[in-house]
């Protein structure tokens, strides 16, 4: 096929060339779908942009939205579903598909950009379909991120009752108060690991002279530091119960987020099954079709539908896998059905495939259904296409193994007809006649007669009528078909002249009324009162005829 392109650039004898229509035609306005992408500053972010996939590595996948411009998404922005086997992203999301996507990020400075593939940011359906059963990611890190509030919590806990329980004991040795003196004197020894660390802690005598402090409410300077001992473990335990709180309100908090994010399910649940259950409703997805198909396997137009659906998406390897499905799932009873996707798989093949792909198709064909009608669909496929050589390649290997069949004469005669090869035609009806058994002549005289009225010369196609009509004068279905094609291809004198030739005829009553009622609406139709009141007329002869016939 020969395109007309725009050269962009050449570098390293590599022509980059453009096919949009604005560099084309730059004085025409056209729609532009999706806007030109020179550099990272056309980009903003919560743009929608439409790019290639180049790659998809343990990174993530790649794209290509521009010669310059490439962006990246990570596997968390590609997928709603948890997806711990990456080999299956790449199988979804192939090399040089087209993919929407919308700008998350740009970081000008490295000239980077992050991309995301999530429906929710781009409006297209999910890669993978709802049929993998896989588990949605939000409900996975929900799950994860109780899981580690509930470690962290345990973990606090044993921590706490450990320090509770391991806190060395300690000797105190107190001394004496003097009388006169004001202040206190505290020895302290603490035994660590079995090895003893003396620590003092003293406090210094004033060298004025205080008085006691006088505290009301019964406080004494009496106090041991065990004491002090069970007053900080109740508040180590007044620390660890605040915070065992805070991971209960945590707690508390996600199971309020996870309830709501349940009831937006439960709501998104109910949008899509009421969008289900609408009858008008064309199916949008893959997901749509699957349903489809699960309910009516047996529906070639469903398949087909399918098919097409991938095709438009540019997306033949999925079109090939769901013709595949479908002659596996459609029952073997149900034949037409079944030839129905052949004919679809050969169409791909021939439109998108190589003439290797299309033959192996054909031969699978050819297996599995009846061959002549195989071959029919091909060659009817090869002559829309304009494919004329292969059409006579293909009819002349169906001459030689269908001789007997009728309808492969009459498919080739057609097929000359049309590319105007009128003398191979005359020669053909020969071959034919020597070929089929003596009963099926008269019909197929009349059918080639029928093509030379269509395609070639009506002269020769009355002709044959004649020469046929003079050996079968009583055929009625003969003179039928001959008043038909007179009507659409000849003129008035002539079809005027076939009826009063047949309402002559010594036929029965029942065919002669038959015929003087053709004659009659072809004169109301196309003729005046006084043609209409001659017909009347020779059938009332006719009748007369009859009835004196009787009589006597």
């Amino acid at each position: 096929r020969i395109v007309r392109c725009c050269v962009i650039s050449e570098k390293d004898n590599i022509i980059h060339v453009s096919l949009r229509s604005s560099r084309l035609n730059p004085d025409r306005e056209c729609k532009v779908k999706d806007a030109e992408i020179a550099s990272i500053e056309d980009l903003k972010e919560g743009q929608l942009v439409r790019g290639y996939v180049t790659s998809v590595t343990d990174a993530g996948v790649f794209v290509s939205l521009s010669e310059s411009v490439k962006g990246r998404v990570l596997y968390q922005h590609v997928t709603e579903y948890f997806v711990k086997d990456f080999d299956m992203l790449k199988k979804i999301i192939p090399v040089g598909k087209l993919v929407t996507a919308k700008v998350l990020r740009i970081n000008r400075k490295q000239n980077k950009v992050r991309l995301s593939l999530l429906p929710g940011d781009t409006g297209k359906p999910d890669f993978l379909p709802s049929t993998t059963n896989l588990p949605l990611r939000h409900k996975v890190e929900i799950e994860e991120m109780e899981e580690r509030l509930k470690e962290k919590a345990v973990r606090k806990r044993e921590n706490s009752e450990n320090e509770q329980e391991g806190t060395p004991k300690k000797k105190k040795k107190f001394r004496s108060l003097d009388e006169e003196d004001s202040g206190i004197d505290i020895y302290c020894r603490e035994q660590e690991n079995s090895e003893e660390k003396p620590k003092k802690s003293q406090v210094k005598k004033k060298k004025t002279e205080v008085p006691r402090l006088q505290v009301p409410c019964g406080f004494t300077w009496d106090v041991s530091l065990s004491t002090l001992g069970v007053t900080l473990q109740e508040q180590e335990k007044d620390s660890t119960s605040d915070s065992s709180d805070e991971e209960e309100t945590k707690l508390k908090t996600t199971k309020k987020e996870k309830e709501a994010k349940k009831r937006q399910l439960e709501k998104e649940l109910c949008k899509a099954e009421t969008a289900l259950m609408d009858p008008t409703r064309q199916p949008q997805t893959a997901d749509d079709f699957d349903r489809l198909v699960l309910g009516s396997p047996n529906s070639s137009i469903i398949w087909l539908q399918y098919m097409a659906f991938h095709l438009h998406a540019t997306e033949i390897e999925k079109a090939r896998g769901v013709a595949e499905r479908a002659l596996k799932t459609i029952s073997f009873r149900e034949e037409q059905e079944k030839m129905n996707v052949w004919v679809a798989l050969l169409n791909l093949e021939n439109m998108y495939g190589t003439e290797e792909t299309l033959t192996k198709v054909f031969e699978r064909a050819v297996q599995y259904n009846d061959p002549l009608k195989v071959h029919q669909k091909l060659a009817d496929i090869y002559t829309k296409c304009d494919k004329h050589k292969q059409a006579d390649e293909l009819y002349n290997t169906m001459l030689k193994r269908f001789r007997q069949s009728k309808d492969v004469w009459l498919g080739y005669a057609t097929f000359l007809m049309k590319q105007g090869q009128a003398e191979a035609t005359h020669r053909l009806l020969q071959r034919a006649l020597k070929c089929l058994p003596d009963k099926e002549h008269v019909d197929t005289i009349v059918k080639f007669a029928q093509l030379e009225f269509r395609f070639g010369d009506s002269e020769r196609a009355k002709s044959m009528f004649e020469s046929t009509l003079d050996n079968y004068p009583k055929r009625t279905d003969l003179w039928s078909i001959y008043i038909d094609m007179v009507i659409k291809h000849g003129t008035q004198k002539e079809v005027r002249d076939i009826f009063e030739r047949v309402i002559h005829l010594n036929l029965s009553p029942k065919r002669m009324k038959f015929f003087f009622k053709r004659y009659l609406d072809y004169e109301k139709q196309h003729g005046s009162k006084e043609s209409i009141r001659v017909v009347k007329e020779k059938a009332l002869e006719y009748v007369e005829g009859k009835c004196s016939l009787v009589e006597s």
